[in-house]
């Protein structure tokens, strides 16, 4: 039998299961706005507006619709990338919204269309110096380590 459990976040469960035979088996919810749990307390918002009571598995900075924003996303497991956007035609050098511990490795794009790229002139885990191959470009750098 296949199933599915939640669990509050200091006692209590559900357990939502599916029957090991064949058939079709329906739940249903209410149409209705409101709180469905017995508790009193209510569910996150689904469009993120109000992430409230999730645990910590993401912590975010900088998570905007700027294009010009730097930022950063961490998770739980230490997992951290930064964003970062190269905003001189020359070579440039930028210090990371959130340092890592340790660095993995970097991804670069270019805001062109042309055969020039973005190149890595060095990379810490404080910082990062991106260059431009003799073009006079833009872009972006994505950058994975872990922050412990």
């Amino acid at each position: 039998m296949a199933s599915i459990k939640l669990q509050g976040s200091t006692s209590g469960e559900i357990t939502i299961s599916a029957p090991a035979v064949a058939g079709t088996n329906t739940l249903t919810l209410p149409a209705e706005t409101g709180n469905i749990l017995t508790d009193g307390s209510a569910l996150p918002a689904i469009d993120g507006s109000a992430l409230t009571g999730i645990s910590g598995d993401v912590i975010a900075s900088s998570l905007g619709t700027s294009d010009n924003t730097n930022g950063y996303i961490r998770f739980s497991n230490n997992l951290l990338i930064n964003w970062v956007r190269k905003t001189s035609t020359l070579q440039q050098t930028i210090t990371f919204p959130l340092a890592f511990t340790e660095v993995y490795g970097a991804y670069t794009g270019a805001d062109t269309t042309t055969t020039a790229y973005i190149n890595v002139r060095s990379l810490s885990t404080t910082q990062i110096s991106l260059g431009s191959q003799g073009a006079l470009i833009l872009g972006w750098a994505l950058v994975f380590g872990r922050k412990t």
